[in-house]
């Protein structure tokens, strides 16, 4: 659980962000007359905002997958996919709901084809990943050796960021690879009374978090939310010692 002056905070943030707009208004109320007029820019905003809430819809639901598993969610995106082209086509032309159905065909397929390919391609994850746990840094680092801890979870988009643009990296995977490297990974996409505790234990209460161990940092230092390679390797390399 986070703190509550950070809980505060983040409200407050996203209160002065949803009411920014009107307060310069009242301040200078000179940028009034600077706003766009109503036109047809409307309904291309509108077309362009709309794609950008189906997307999020669709990533959405496919974080339902790791509660209820695939099936059922693609029988519901069937089912919303069928009431949508009768409806497409009850208010307007079969045609134009046929090519909302053909869109609606070829974006569920783009979905499906890079859900498919998670860790499947050019930067495939070769890191023999062991599940995390206090006995295993403890048993690693009376092995003389280094551990790197990755919490993390398929709806955080950071962590995803973190993966794809660091941990596949081929100089990081061939660090990770050492011998004396054991990389450890907690999975967070479910609740877990493990993972929290672990968290809490370090100060953290959320993912992406990553630490690392080794006989030049038995007390384990903590990375940056968002990785960088460089520090990752040299950090790694730090605890290694001579």
């Amino acid at each position: 659980m986070a703190p509550l002056p950070l809980l505060w905070g983040i409200f407050f943030a996203m209160g002065i962000g949803m009411s920014l707009p009107w307060l310069l208004i009242v301040a200078w109320p000179g940028l009034a007359q600077r706003l766009p007029r109503p036109g047809r820019w409307m309904n291309h905003l509108r077309v362009v905002l709309g794609l950008m809430m189906l997307g999020s819809a669709l990533w959405l639901v496919s974080l339902l997958t790791i509660h209820i598993g695939r099936t059922p969610v693609l029988t519901l995106l069937v089912i919303l996919a069928i009431a949508l082209l009768v409806a497409t086509a009850w208010r307007y032309r079969w045609r134009t709901a046929l090519r909302a159905g053909a869109l609606a065909i070829v974006v569920a397929g783009a979905v499906a084809f890079v859900a498919q390919q998670d860790g499947q391609g050019p930067r495939r994850d070769r890191v023999n990943w062991q599940p995390l746990s206090e006995q295993a840094i403890a048993s690693a680092l009376a092995e003389h050796k280094r551990v790197f801890i990755d919490v993390t979870a398929d709806w955080c988009v950071t962590c995803k960021a973190n993966k794809y643009n660091v941990l596949l990296r081929d100089d990081v995977q061939q660090a990770l690879l050492a011998p004396d490297v054991v990389a450890l990974r907690g999975d967070w996409s479910r609740p877990s009374a493990d993972i929290s505790q672990f968290l809490t234990a370090r100060g953290s209460a959320a993912v992406p978090f990553n630490q690392i161990y080794g006989p030049e940092l038995p007390q384990g230092q903590i990375l940056p939310a968002l990785l960088d390679r460089e520090q990752l390797i040299a950090t790694l390399s730090a605890a290694k010692g001579k």
